[in-house]
């Protein structure tokens, strides 16, 4: 009785707090996350993040559908200007001048304005950032402004610290005493080009420079790539299917067993063997295995997910949508559980 009072006496004399997620019992034990400022988290993951983001959009297939999902939503064939100008003769030639100038915009002479609005969408979506160097090229006839995209790798994170006129660089952004954005500091050539010079970044005037990204938080200086927060389930989600596909073929490669009594018989064939008689363990669809006596074989039968294997994927689709702030429908293109009012809802 005296140990069971003892235990008593030690719970009510416990503090407990005052919301189950500052909590620190056994639930949360293991829960430490980090206290950083949202650049240095950024300064110390962001090169990984935008690698993998890179990687699993180039092998996934969500997640490239996903980026041309929303790239049509906000962009389409492109945001179109109009001008509000009363003068009906001076509206229309301004119009025309727009016009001439939205297919000589591109620096890379790769797209029209239209296209390099889809382009830095793609970029921010994928990379989290994307920066648009405002150059004038006199040369041009109609309108002397052009624009040079460039991914968010050409700026050099490298650039840090403090400059003599007070000045401070942080992730190859310079700040002047205020905190306001002075200068970029940008390699001319993508630094994963088999052609880069490695000649050093060269610093560019932040008026010359468009940084378009979306700050999540105050004070946010660095895009952080949108598929951030799905990377590992994609990644995950990718291995599972392919650990799927593998032992569906392996099933599907036996056609049966058999088990010869006299091991030297050439019935059905001989098995095939290398240089010192043993034989191979390949597999091809519709096998026969021929086994020894007292040979047998035995597969590895792990638990399968709760439920049916689509219903579970379709979980973890649902799941990488929320994470991209689309619908599963647009993440999937699988339009069979809906109808015409929930689509238009979606």
């Amino acid at each position: 009785m005296n140990i069971f009072r003892s235990i008593a006496n030690f719970l009510r004399k416990k503090s407990t707090a005052a919301y189950d997620g500052a909590g620190h019992g056994r639930r949360l034990g293991n829960w430490h996350p980090s206290n950083s400022s949202i650049n240095s988290l950024l300064a110390s993951s962001l090169t990984t993040l935008r690698t993998r983001s890179h990687d699993i959009v180039r092998k996934n297939p969500y997640a490239l559908n996903a980026i041309e999902a929303i790239v049509s939503n906000c962009i389409g064939t492109g945001i179109k200007p109009q001008s509000k100008a009363k003068n009906a003769e001076f509206r229309k030639k301004i119009q025309e001048l727009w016009l001439k100038w939205t297919d000589e915009s591109d620096a890379a002479e790769v797209c029209d304005f239209y296209g390099l609005q889809a382009l830095v969408l793609r970029s921010v979506i994928e990379c989290g950032e994307c920066f648009v160097r405002i150059k004038i090229d006199k040369r041009n006839a109609t309108v002397p402004l052009r624009l040079q995209i460039l991914e968010a790798e050409h700026l050099d994170s490298s650039r840090d610290g403090a400059l003599p006129n007070g000045n401070f660089i942080r992730s190859g952004i310079e700040f002047n005493k205020n905190g306001k954005k002075v200068a970029y500091y940008l390699y001319k050539e993508h630094p994963g080009d088999s052609c880069f010079s490695a000649s050093g970044s060269i610093r560019l005037p932040a008026h010359e420079i468009l940084h378009i990204y979306r700050p999540l938080r105050p004070g946010q200086i660095r895009g952080e790539p949108w598929l951030s927060n799905v990377l590992l389930k994609l990644h995950e989600l990718d291995q599972y299917e392919d650990a799927e596909l593998v032992r569906k073929k392996t099933a599907a490669m036996f056609a049966g067993f058999v088990t010869r009594l006299d091991p030297d018989s050439e019935m059905f064939g001989e098995k095939d063997t290398n240089d010192q008689g043993v034989a191979f363990a390949g597999l091809e669809p519709g096998t026969m295995q021929f086994l020894d006596p007292g040979e047998d074989v035995k597969f590895s039968s792990p638990a399968d997910v709760g439920g049916t294997y689509e219903a579970f994927i379709k979980q973890q689709l649902r799941a990488i949508s929320v994470g991209l702030g689309i619908t599963y429908e647009q993440l999937t293109g699988d339009l069979s559980g809906v109808n015409y009012s929930s689509i238009r809802a979606g």
